[in-house]
């Protein structure tokens, strides 16, 4: 079965699908070690450890796709891929879809948000209109069914903290009448908004997690039992990974090479980790 259709399956199946967010092959690998079913790549994530820089638009489309494809390419379990606003008008969003239905993605999210956009949890978001949003995911369908994929088509709306509640709910439902299959709400403010989302919206509803963020610390469980069907985590790989590197630094500067290797893992360890048997076991078998 291929890769979008095992995601369509975990949108279907009851209960919540967690999506912890790769930004390089090797996180994504540890995702897929640790026995997630699915996962995504993080835009934000991706812009800070290519170029160094925050989720402003700074990175282009190609450096993403590229980034996309090697993330894709390392693991066999499906990735939904963060597509920005699709980089553009209706057009461009068309275009976005067909390459990331080429290297394989599962599927895909756009956001109304406008170009340059950045991170849904910063201030001075701006956002298209409902209209254009709509065209967007008409285009992301014309994609999808011009190459018979199977792809998944996210939309996420970054309203709530432009428009206001009851404008997002109003978008969500466009979305969902307009062919997404799953709509993604940026930073919903409680619970109750929540519960109002999941029993207003006939698709299923999304949105993320992010350590000091403008979404509430809810818990996994209470989520699960109002019925959000799809949770993305985008920094469980690289803020830890972040402080560990940090401290590991610190200590060199302090000369403990012990402690650095208490922290990590073995050269032996991360050699497998990466593959090294399949590459021996070659190696042997074309002498």
């Amino acid at each position: 079965m291929n890769r979008s259709k095992l995601f369509r399956q975990l949108l279907e199946q009851p209960g919540l699908t967690l999506r912890p967010c790769a930004y390089d092959a090797l996180s994504a690998i540890l995702i897929e070690k640790a026995g997630f079913k699915l996962m995504g790549t993080s835009g934000y994530a991706i812009s800070a450890s290519a170029i160094g820089q925050p989720d402003l638009g700074l990175i282009s489309f190609g450096e993403l796709l590229e980034r996309a494809r090697h993330i894709i390419d390392s693991v066999s379990i499906p990735v939904d891929v963060d597509g920005d606003t699709g980089y553009g008008n209706a057009l461009n969003a068309y275009w976005t879809f067909k390459n990331y239905i080429w290297i394989d993605a599962a599927g895909v999210r756009i956001e109304d948000q406008t170009w340059p956009k950045r991170c849904g949890h910063m201030s001075g978001k701006s956002i298209i209109s409902k209209e254009d949003m709509v065209h967007k995911i008409g285009a992301a369908i014309r994609a999808r069914d011009e190459e018979k994929s199977d792809l998944v088509i996210g939309a996420r709306t970054d309203a709530r903290a432009i428009e206001g509640f009851e404008k997002t709910i109003e978008r969500c439902a466009a979305y969902a009448d307009a062919g997404a299959d799953y709509v993604y709400v940026e930073c919903p403010q409680s619970l109750d908004e929540v519960k109002r989302l999941v029993d207003e919206i006939p698709i299923p509803l999304a949105f993320n997690l992010i350590p000091g963020g403008r979404t509430p610390s809810f818990s996994i469980r209470e989520l699960q039992d109002l019925g959000v069907k799809y949770l993305s985590i985008p920094m469980v790989c690289l803020y830890p990974a972040a402080k560990a590197m940090s401290n590991s630094l610190q200590m060199l500067r302090e000369g403990d090479l012990t402690g650095i290797g208490e922290i990590g893992v073995s050269w032996s360890e991360f050699n497998e980790l990466i593959g090294i048997r399949k590459w021996r076991q070659l190696e042997e078998e074309f002498r």
